[in-house]
Formats: structure tokens, C-alpha cells, sequence
């Protein structure tokens, strides 16, 4: 499981922009653990470059991923912020069988991300 969301993580660090903020891209991530456990995440960007943004959430290796208008706030677990070259992400990560909030806070953590609980 921790590889998934390390997976996660890496991708959504390597996002980043040059310019400010102009629009919205989210991306729904869904994946499974060897041990069969389903881990779900969404990550929203602000971002100048939309189509860049989009492409990686297309090209997501393992973990299934699809565009959304915006992260749903439903069953949230809580939500890791992480802020680089002039944007903010916030990551939400859902409630499912077995992930707990010790498991996903110290991986915002090790991110220099801010975790909060839901």
C-alpha cells in the first residue's frame, strides 16, 4: 500500500508551474496494494498550464487515474498540502479499507507537505 501512495506522492510533487494560477486540473487516483487493499486519492492543482497538468494525470503508470471537475469531500480521510514553484496542491485522501491516517500522514510529512485531518 505505501508503495501506491508513494507513487502518489512523487506524482504530484513532480507537478509543478512556472507562471500563477489560472485554472483548476484534478485528478482522481485509484489503485490497489499486492495485498489486494484499494487506495483512493484525488489531487487538485491551480495551474497556467492545464494541458501539461492533464497529460500527467493521464500517464499515471499503475494507479488508474481520470479527470474531475473538482476532488469530491465525501468520505475524506484528510488532505495533504503541498506548495512549489507558485502552486498549491491539495491532495485528498479517502476513507477504504484499511488506510488510516497514520499511514498517509507521515508520507505528507516526508513531502514537506501539511497534513489535516477530517
Amino acid at each position: 500500500m505505501r508503495n501506491v501512495l508513494i507513487v502518489v506522492f512523487v506524482l504530484i510533487v513532480g507537478c509543478g508551474g512556472e507562471a500563477p494560477a489560472a485554472r483548476w486540473v484534478a485528478c482522481e487516483f485509484t489503485g490497489s496494494t499486492p495485498g489486494g487493499v484499494t487506495v483512493r486519492s484525488c489531487a487538485e492543482l491551480e495551474t497556467d498550464d492545464p494541458d501539461k497538468h492533464e497529460g500527467q494525470c493521464k500517464d499515471a503508470s499503475n494507479l488508474e487515474a481520470e479527470l474531475v471537475d473538482r476532488c469530491s469531500t465525501d468520505d475524506v480521510l484528510g488532505t495533504c498540502v503541498l506548495t512549489g514553484d507558485g502552486e498549491t496542491m491539495t491532495t485528498y485522501h479517502y476513507e477504504t479499507e484499511l488506510l488510516t491516517a497514520d499511514i498517509v500522514k507521515p508520507l505528507c510529512e516526508a513531502t514537506n507537505g501539511t497534513w489535516t485531518p477530517r
